[in-house]
């Protein structure tokens, strides 16, 4: 058994595995199913060199059936991501299409190319299966993953110190400020909000998160700052669910 198979079946991980299931409520993110029958599997969206895979932050994350997953990484035929790059009509039934599965006669050859898999040729009943837009029923929960992931592994971070002199950490979002006050495992956070043309900031309540890593509370800190100033009700509502799930399970 080698080292990275063994790495897969350490308690951290499936530790970890189980939280982004549980946060994905038990559902696959790229095709909704869920259920005794089907394998759920948990995909890294980024991978960092040196980190084992349960020290990710969990919006790095997303739920994955083994299939989706599969195709994630470029092992089976892609159902989606593919783009039409020309229409040939054979005047007959000449051609042949090229998708796995099909191979039935066609007249109209349409090639499309998708990035991990290249080009292939498919007929006009494969080319509106393939070439459909994404529509994913988690859409939006993946594009905020990954607005949260960016912030995490991207956004600066610097080190201040209260008027009491305890250290904190803060970073800036636009022209607001996120605060990380404790050490591991004893921290608390607070959202210091700015409006364009003000020159103070307006510091709201102090958030206490015990036992969460540093990772998770700028997870959180982060999604609480978004739903605050977020002007679209879908968007806050779904990050108020993503913050209660974190919170709760994490």
């Amino acid at each position: 058994m080698d080292g990275q198979r063994k790495l897969y079946l350490n308690k951290n991980w499936m530790l970890f595995a189980e939280k982004v299931k549980h946060r994905d409520k038990w559902k696959c993110l790229q095709c909704a199913r869920g259920g005794d029958h089907v394998i759920l599997q948990v995909h890294h969206d980024i991978y960092i060199p040196g980190k084992a895979p349960w020290e990710y932050a969990l919006s790095d994350c997303r739920t994955l059936c083994k299939g989706c997953h599969a195709r994630e990484h470029g092992l089976i035929e892609p159902n989606r991501g593919w783009t039409l790059i020309s229409i040939d009509d054979l005047d007959g039934l000449d051609g042949t299409c090229q998708r796995k599965g099909c191979n039935a006669p066609i007249r109209y050859e349409h090639l499309i190319y998708h990035p991990q898999w290249g080009y292939m040729v498919v007929g006009s009943t494969c080319i509106e299966y393939l070439t459909q837009e994404d529509r994913l029923l988690s859409g939006n929960l993946i594009k905020q993953y990954q607005n949260i992931s960016k912030f995490v592994h991207k956004s600066n971070w610097s080190t201040d110190f209260t008027k009491q002199g305890k250290p904190y950490i803060y970073s800036k979002y636009q022209h607001h400020i996120i605060r990380i006050y404790g050490k591991e495992g004893q921290h608390s956070f607070q959202l210091a909000l700015k409006k364009k043309g003000v020159k103070w900031y307006d510091f709201g309540n102090v958030i206490q998160l015990p036992r969460k890593s540093t990772l998770l509370v700028k997870e959180l800190a982060y999604i609480t700052l978004k739903g605050t100033i977020s002007d679209n009700e879908e968007e806050k509502e779904l990050l108020r669910n993503l913050y209660r799930e974190l919170r709760a399970y994490s």
